[in-house]
């Protein structure tokens, strides 16, 4: 199958999931498998490429603009960590955050099956502060970071914790 802007798709069954080509992802420096789940049974395919499209065009910036929260992220991460005994990575500062975040090789593109339903692309990271759970970064409508924190599948906050209220807060701690 042929989506723009990816190319020619591959069909993976087993997850049925569409799967692309590594392409360029110019905001994370690297070259990346899109994965699109649903897009065959969509009834408004097109929103996929425009989401994708739209991720495609992004530069750093959109994530230099989420390094405090992603700091926030980690220094629940550390409190807890160190409440249970164990050890933590010091990071004293949120612009070291990411020299310790390795950006995945596979993108997952999907529509949001409450709220506003729109189409939504995933980006899981490893993180050397929470190495079980990781970083999971949400692009509403590829264009927008809506959610980070661990990786749970969730689109947005709104979703992990049933509450209306927290649609447009990007990090919420646990704690």
């Amino acid at each position: 199958m042929q989506i723009a802007p990816l190319g020619l798709l591959t069909e993976d069954t087993e997850n049925d999931w569409l799967v692309s080509e590594p392409i360029a992802v110019a905001a994370l420096n690297k070259e990346c498998e899109f994965l699109l789940e649903g897009y065959a049974q969509d009834a408004r395919p097109q929103e996929f490429s425009d989401a994708i499209s739209h991720f495609l065009a992004l530069d750093k910036t959109v994530l230099l603009a989420v390094e405090h929260e992603i700091f926030s992220y980690y220094r629940d991460c550390v409190q807890f960590a160190k409440s249970e005994g164990f050890d933590v990575v010091d990071i004293s500062t949120a612009d070291q955050v990411w020299q310790h975040i390795q950006f995945g090789d596979e993108i997952l593109v999907c529509r949001r099956q409450t709220g506003d339903q729109g189409v939504y692309v995933l980006l899981e990271c490893d993180c050397d502060w929470n190495e079980e759970e990781g970083l999971q970064i949400v692009f509403k409508n590829g264009n927008v970071i809506n959610k980070l924190g661990p990786f749970d599948d969730f689109l947005s906050n709104a979703d992990v914790y049933g509450l209306p209220e927290l649609e447009k807060v990007i990090y919420q701690s646990r704690g």
